[in-house]
């Protein structure tokens, strides 16, 4: 447990708050003004491991607010953590008990203590107690000060579990200079302020998040999720570059192996970490010594002496992935999926379409079969090939070339590769799907890993940009109705507020 046992302490803030006007609240303590106290179990300010639900349900930012100066009395300092979110964002209780206080006065000219619209106090089962302070005071989508902070039924005395909704995110009180938030503080049992930082992230959940730190960290995560019980192949791709990883999805899900990624000369000791739980009696490094060195299986095969490291590749990406196919997919395929291998959206939304049929995936160039992908298709006597990929991708003389292949061919075509993605989710899933993992469109990484998953799970992959859900693929949710959406990546690749907004398509 980290302590800080100075009050001098300030981090710089976006917005310096005013004083929370609470003193003259019924149930206040001597402890929001200086000098403050420390308790038996707790410094002031002490960080503490503490359960917690997060209380704002809905898009948010927040920073460590707790030792802020603030403006109203020497020595003062901001003694709670503010979670900056839109106006009306659901507000629950972060742990259960009693409402001890609230105020909801609308009056224009209340007398104390009624003039702090809108604050609640709940003291917790255990003892300890949390505050909610600038709940909503506006009719959404106005600035009138005759809204409504506190959600109907809760009333002192009443009894709220953690979870359970308390009212709404607002600018209230001394807040209405500021950007809407809840300013939310902790005591413990003896009424002395923590500071809530950890405990409110430990319990910050976002709907179907899968992700870790970094790339490399996120394909981990989708690894225990997938493969709680350790895997008899995994595959090893590199992560910082896409070209001899793009097939990897489908012959990993065809093996029922995750992915992991490594940089082009190593693997992160978490890497290792999670192919040593795994303990897979397969490693298959995929890539040539040009994209990821043999030190690389010389690091694996140490760290797994009984396990088998084999590396798959070819003298080109395109040979590559024909290796890939070669080593996993017997003769008389049903169907190919075929997209460029000169960029990377179309192949990794492909992936999973292919995976889920049992299918390979093929890259080819702009205006060119290469000799040896057009030698796996012979092999491989495909009854249908599937382009993935506008004219722009993959021109038309080479839609041409395709059928001496097999006698159908189609393309699943976008304006973008979003709306790639949600054209081939359509076609290849037309009667929806229960989960639909989601990815971001400008980068490879969290795709590449999650193609495995997303086809173990019978999901279609779609792409997002980090801050927006393109119109092609909000439509194409709304027909799939999920019952859950996996989104792979951390706030870096989808934001929270798009975590959230994906959140309403799920039925």
């Amino acid at each position: 447990m980290r302590r800080r046992h100075t009050v001098s302490h300030a981090l710089g803030i976006t917005t310096v708050l005013a004083a929370v006007l609470i003193a003259a609240a019924p149930v206040a303590s001597a402890h929001h003004g200086p000098p403050y106290e420390s308790g038996p179990d707790h410094e002031f300010g002490e960080m503490v491991d503490y359960p917690l639900v997060f209380p704002v349900q809905g898009a948010h930012t927040m920073r460590d607010t707790f030792f802020a100066g603030r403006c109203c009395e020497p020595g003062e300092i901001h003694h709670a953590q503010d979670i900056m979110a839109p106006k009306m964002t659901p507000v629950v209780a972060a742990a259960s008990g009693i409402v001890k206080y609230v105020n909801w006065s609308r009056d224009p000219d209340p007398a104390p203590p009624d003039d702090r619209c809108c604050t609640l106090v709940i003291d917790h089962d255990d003892g300890w107690e949390s505050w909610y302070i600038h709940l909503n005071n506006d009719t959404p989508g106005t600035d009138d000060g005759d809204g409504w902070g506190i959600a109907p039924g809760i009333a002192p005395g009443v009894h709220v579990d953690a979870g359970q909704l308390i009212g709404w995110v607002g600018d209230s009180g001394n807040a209405e200079g500021t950007s809407s938030h809840l300013h939310f503080e902790l005591k413990d049992e003896y009424g002395i302020i923590v500071n809530p930082l950890e405990a409110l992230l430990a319990g910050y959940t976002q709907p179907g998040r899968v992700a870790g730190a970094n790339r490399y960290l996120t394909a981990i995560e989708i690894s225990k999720r997938t493969h709680p019980d350790g895997a008899d192949v995994v595959y090893v791709a590199v992560g910082v570059n896409f070209p001899d990883a793009l097939a990897a999805g489908p012959v990993a899900a065809a093996e029922g192996a995750p992915i992991l990624l490594a940089t082009s000369t190593s693997v992160p000791a978490e890497a290792i970490a999670e192919l040593v739980r795994l303990d897979p009696s397969l490693v298959v490094i995929l890539g040539g010594p040009a994209a990821i060195a043999d030190a690389v299986l010389t690091q694996v095969g140490d760290a797994l002496p009984s396990a088998e490291v084999e590396r798959r590749f070819g003298a080109t990406r395109y040979e590559t992935a024909v290796e890939a196919s070669k080593a996993v997919f017997p003769s008389s395929v049903g169907t190919v999926f075929i997209a460029s291998g000169e960029d990377y959206p179309d192949a990794l939304v492909a992936a999973p379409s292919a995976a889920v049929g049992g299918n390979p995936l093929l890259l080819v160039r702009r205006d060119s079969v290469p000799d040896a992908v057009a030698e796996e298709l012979e092999r491989l006597g495909p009854s249908r090939i599937v382009i993935v990929g506008g004219t722009t991708a993959i021109s038309s003389s080479v839609e041409e070339a395709l059928d001496a292949f097999a006698p159908q061919v189609d393309r699943i075509s976008g304006s973008d590769r979003y709306s790639v993605s949600a054209a081939l989710s359509a076609t290849e899933f037309p009667d929806g799907a229960a989960t639909v993992y989601v990815a971001v469109g400008t980068d490879f990484a969290d795709a590449l890993a999650g193609g495995p998953a997303s086809a173990r799970d019978g999901a279609p992959l779609l792409l997002v940009s980090t801050y927006a859900i393109p119109p092609s693929v909000a439509a194409e949710l709304d027909r799939i109705g999920p019952t859950e959406i996996v989104i792979l990546g951390g706030p870096a690749a989808i934001s929270d507020a798009v975590a959230f907004a994906l959140d309403a398509y799920v039925v």
